[in-house]
C-alpha cells in the first residue's frame, strides 16, 4: 500500500519545527527601487531622443533658460530628499546617471519608503468633505435685499423636484386632472 511509506517517513517534529519558524517575507524595496530606476530609465531614454518637456514626465525644460526643473519620482509621486522633492540642474543626463547609481546602492530606500508610508496613510483616511450644507440657523441671519420678493423662510422650503413641477403645470394648465385616490394611478 502506497501509504504507508507516508506514514513511516512522516516526523511529527520536522513539523513542529516547520510551523513554529515565521514564513520569510519576501522585501519589497528591491521592486520598490526597481520602480524608480524605470521611471529614471524613460526619463533618460526621453533626454536622448530630444524630448522637452514630456507629459507626467521627471524633467521640464524652458526654452529661455539653460537649466532644466528634475524630480525623481515613484510611480506618480516625487521622492522628497532633504525637504525637496525637485532640483535645477545644468546636465540632466548627469544627473540622472548619478541619481540612478544612489538608488540601485540603496542610498535612497529612506525616500522611497517614506513615499510608500504617505500613500499608505491617505489610503486609511477618508476624503474630506468638499462643501457642508448650510444649516438653517445660517439662514436665519442672512440679510435680504428690501425689494426681495422671497423671505428667509421661504428659501428654507424644500422645493419640489423636476417631476413634481412638471406636474403642477400640467395641472394648472388642465393638461391633465387630479388622480381620485390619493395614489399615482387609479386600481
Amino acid at each position: 500500500m502506497p501509504v504507508e511509506f507516508i506514514k513511516q517517513l512522516h516526523q511529527d517534529s520536522l513539523e513542529k519545527a516547520w510551523n513554529a519558524l515565521p514564513a520569510r517575507a519576501k522585501d519589497p524595496m528591491p521592486k520598490r527601487r526597481q520602480n524608480v530606476l524605470s521611471r529614471i530609465d524613460v526619463a533618460l531614454a526621453q533626454l536622448k531622443s530630444g524630448e522637452t518637456n514630456p507629459p507626467r514626465g521627471s524633467y521640464q525644460t524652458r526654452n529661455i533658460l539653460n537649466g532644466v526643473r528634475v524630480q525623481l519620482k515613484y510611480g506618480q509621486r516625487a521622492l522628497t530628499i532633504d525637504g525637496r522633492d525637485h532640483w535645477f540642474v545644468e546636465d540632466a543626463a548627469m544627473f540622472f546617471s548619478k541619481a540612478r547609481e544612489a538608488v540601485a546602492s540603496g542610498e535612497l530606500d529612506g525616500a522611497i519608503l517614506e513615499v510608500v508610508e504617505a500613500k499608505d496613510k491617505r489610503k486609511d483616511t477618508p476624503p474630506a468633505s468638499k462643501s457642508k450644507p448650510i444649516g438653517p440657523e445660517k439662514f436665519s441671519n442672512l440679510d435680504l435685499a428690501p425689494d426681495a420678493k422671497v423671505s428667509a423662510d421661504e428659501l428654507r422650503a424644500a422645493k419640489p423636484g423636476k417631476f413634481a413641477q412638471k406636474y403642477e403645470k400640467l395641472l394648472a394648465a388642465g393638461m391633465i386632472s387630479e388622480p381620485a385616490s390619493p395614489g399615482l394611478g387609479t386600481a
